[in-house]
């Protein structure tokens, strides 16, 4: 009888050590996609701030060239400044957007980091052979 308790104690542990791991399987599996997410939603955060700058931007581009308008010319200096500010915010932007995509597993482009759907031959943006 004491044999046939052993037995049962020792399935009994066998079977809480398996439902122990399959826990900390599951809870790295969450905390896994929990850090992806945090991290996509950094990034959103981090684009939603970009475009804000690139809005102010715009605004005052609109400003200068308004006030060349007016008969207040604007050095061509101070708008290709601005212009080139614009295009960098953009392009950060346009990182950023890359950036998630890959973190979401996403297939993008080889040439131009555009994402591709699973069926096309060439990228829809700038059409590139995949």
């Amino acid at each position: 009888m004491n044999e046939k308790m052993n037995d049962l104690l020792e399935q009994v542990r066998r079977g809480a050590v398996r439902a122990g791991d399959a826990a900390a399987d599951a809870a790295y599996g969450v905390g896994k996609m929990a850090g992806e997410l945090l991290s996509v939603a950094k990034l959103n955060v981090r684009i939603m701030d970009q475009k804000a700058a690139v809005n102010l931007a715009m605004r005052q581009l609109g400003e200068l060239l308004y006030a060349t308008h007016t008969g207040d010319p604007t050095e061509s200096e101070v708008l290709q400044a601005k212009l080139e500010e614009i295009d960098a915010l953009k392009a950060e932007i346009a990182a950023l957007e890359a950036q998630i995509r890959k973190e979401k597993g996403a297939q993008t482009c080889g040439v131009c980091g555009a994402a591709i759907r699973k069926d096309d031959a060439f990228c829809r943006k700038c059409g590139g052979k995949l």
